[in-house]
């Protein structure tokens, strides 16, 4: 006997079969779910020499650039490096950390507190940073989706990836985050006890 759809979930069949996505019998079988990507996400330093398309990239960024904000201020903005020069640059601006130049693609996120600043004066500076690391965490989710490899690289010489990029004074390089198709599967980390990260009511 077949499975009774409802409406909603026929709609969203014909979405994915319009957009070229397989459908698996059940709309909630179209994407992977959020504990699935969770689960499947990793640090990933090791990288194929296989090429990322420039569709694939722009995806990522698609989704990066759905994070929320602090009053809607997106502060954040993404450079796409792929020269293999200034790849090396970025490697050696992230303390000698050489598996990002072993990436096709690195993408480095940065915040522009002149946005947040405007609205939230000094307290924006704050906004600005976490507002982007909303964003880089939904580039590595969307990356994981992609069946990519990437690493958020956040131990960098500032100054240095301004001067590769040539970022503006005012816009602040929060991660360097190196992409491509792994080369590696590295196990899945020990989370702390749920218990141990929860406090009810007060500390």
């Amino acid at each position: 006997m077949a499975t009774r759809l409802h409406r909603r979930d026929v709609l969203a069949l014909v979405a994915a079969t319009v957009a070229g996505i397989p459908a698996l019998g059940h709309a909630r079988a179209v994407r992977p779910c959020l504990d699935d990507l969770l689960g499947r996400r990793r640090m990933v330093r090791r990288f194929t020499d296989a090429p990322v398309p420039a569709a694939q990239v722009r995806r990522l960024l698609r989704a990066a650039n759905r994070a929320p904000s602090a009053g809607n201020t997106r502060p954040w903005a993404f450079v796409v490096a792929r020269a293999a020069r200034r790849r090396r640059a970025l490697a050696r601006a992230a303390l000698g950390q050489d598996f990002v130049a072993a990436a096709p693609v690195v993408i480095v996120a940065c915040a522009d507190a002149r946005r947040s600043r405007a609205r939230y004066a000094v307290r924006g500076d704050l906004y600005a940073v976490v507002d982007t690391a909303f964003a880089a965490m939904l580039l590595l989710l969307a990356a994981v989706e992609e069946r990519l490899g990437a690493c958020f690289v956040g131990a960098l010489d500032e100054d240095a990836v301004r001067r590769v990029l040539r970022l503006p004074a005012a816009v602040r390089p929060l991660a360097v985050i190196p992409i491509g198709h792994p080369a590696e599967s590295p196990p899945a980390q020990e989370l702390r006890a749920l218990d141990a990260v929860i406090h009810d009511e007060t500390w």
